[in-house]
């Protein structure tokens, strides 16, 4: 599949999912207020910090043993299983201590939980760490679009389940937080189901060695070990831990910078003002996944040959892309938020509006590094991710704790758009110094002369460790 073919549709189920999530988002807050929607806006963080923290990389890692076939399908599916498993007890293990005693009552007091809220944070964590592992063993076998559509199909059927609640005078606290851990735990039985499907076309025994692989591997690629088929499960497993926990460390630094400011605003202002700023928070998560749309399309593109010369002008326009959707559709939010969130959330979100205006500067201008995410994996990169996440992180907190205190909800949004900018300067810049492109190249395309010609050998020029 062509991989603009194949970004038109991961674009067209991104919009969808889009629409779903702002419908939950503004039910969920016109019913349980301020407050409430604080309380369940942290209660989907803690579960998503859960889920990056116990993913473990297995989806990341198995990602070039299955691009290369060195391991067969099914071999490396059972090794996700077996620690799928595993972080299920834990979950399990850490549902049962929220039950009673001190951790209960300061998760009453903090997020609004009672007894049995902990199991559903569980399963929710269960279906979002599974829906992301197994979302890469379909990336690995070429199907690009499938995790886009599954997720149109959960956000759909999560916004059912919070229509149909909210239509019956039921929705409560405890069960929106139960009906998004159902639309997550069903995510990741339909995407297993996928990959059960797909892997069960694989031969059963792997193809004999080629003379070259079907992607090249970098020149500063590590390679795969031969014997990764023979080796046990558990071996599978430790090989995938060694190779993932680089990149899931960026996914928990990315999972930081979108959440680390509402933790602060309970601190300094409350739950009802992180109530009133997580939507604007939303909002802005929403329009990231039009750019986003053009990731997993990076990561296959980016793990070209560093000698062919479209790997680098592809990545550049999907960065001008990144920024001309994300303005095509932030611009007019700007000037429609305030009557916008008025009339879907209630006059007591007004605020909201104020902070997701503060806030739209910093989600267009990361944009960029929204899109090259992607890129930086394809490329064996990943860390290169979780350094400009945790500097982002650190100016988050920093610039954080001075305007929180005084603004609250906007100076946090003003706090995350100065912490974004840092970012995007520091990937733009890995990635010019990757690329030898100018900035001039990479925002207006008139980049053809600034990339110089592969040398004879193919080694890529400018590359950091």
């Amino acid at each position: 599949m062509k991989l603009v073919e194949a970004g038109s549709k991961i674009l067209f189920s991104r919009v969808g999912q889009v629409l779903a999530n702002a419908a939950v988002v503004m039910i969920v807050a016109h019913i349980l207020g301020p407050e409430g929607q604080g309380h369940y806006s942290l209660t989907v963080a803690l579960v998503m910090l859960l889920a990056s923290l116990l993913g473990g990389g297995m989806g990341l890692a198995a990602v070039p043993p299955l691009r290369q076939e060195k391991i067969r399908p099914q071999r490396m599916l059972a090794a996700q299983l077996g620690w799928t498993a595993a972080m299920v007890l834990v979950l399990i293990g850490l549902a049962a201590t929220s039950t009673g005693g001190r951790l209960a009552g300061l998760l009453g007091r903090h997020l609004g939980w009672s007894d049995g809220v902990g199991y559903l944070a569980a399963l929710a964590a269960v279906g979002i760490l599974g829906f992301e592992t197994f979302s890469y063993d379909l990336l690995a076998r070429g199907r690009l679009v499938v995790g886009a559509a599954v997720n149109g199909v959960r956000a759909t059927g999560h916004l059912g389940l919070v229509a149909a609640l909210a239509l019956g005078g039921a929705l409560t606290f405890e069960r929106t937080v139960g009906a998004f851990a159902v639309a997550q735990f069903c995510g990741m039985a339909m995407v297993l189901i996928i990959v059960v499907r797909e892997f069960r076309r694989a031969p059963a025994v792997l193809p004999a060695p080629a003379a070259a692989p079907p992607l090249p591997l970098k020149p500063d690629a590590e390679e795969v070990p031969d014997d990764l088929d023979r080796r046990s499960v558990p071996a599978l497993i430790a090989y995938n831990l060694r190779r993932g926990w680089l990149g899931q460390i960026s996914a928990v630094a990315y999972f930081l910078l979108l959440r680390l400011d509402q933790g602060l605003l309970e601190h300094y202002r409350g739950a009802a003002e992180v109530g009133i700023y997580s939507v604007a928070v939303y909002m802005g998560e929403m329009l990231w996944l039009l750019p986003g749309a053009l990731t997993p399309l990076l990561v296959h593109s980016s793990a070209a040959h560093a000698s062919d010369p479209e790997r680098d002008r592809t990545a550049a326009r999907a960065v001008r892309l990144g920024i001309l959707v994300t303005l095509a559709v932030g611009v007019p939010l700007l000037f429609l938020v305030e009557p916008l969130v008025g009339l879907l959330a209630g006059g007591e979100y007004r605020a909201s509006a104020e902070a997701f205006q503060a806030l739209l500067p910093g989600i267009v201008v990361f944009a960029p590094g929204a899109v090259l995410a992607g890129d930086f994996i394809g490329r064996g990169k990943p860390h290169w991710n979780t350094q400009a996440s945790a500097l982002t992180v650190l100016v988050n907190i920093v610039v954080g704790v001075q305007l929180i205190p005084r603004y609250g909800a906007v100076g946090a949004a003003w706090a995350s758009t100065i912490a974004y900018a840092c970012g995007t300067f520091v990937m733009l810049a890995r990635f010019r110094r990757a690329t030898r492109m100018s900035l001039r190249g990479m925002i207006l395309g008139q980049h053809r002369r600034m990339i110089a010609p592969p040398d004879a050998g193919g080694a890529e020029r400018g590359v950091e460790p």
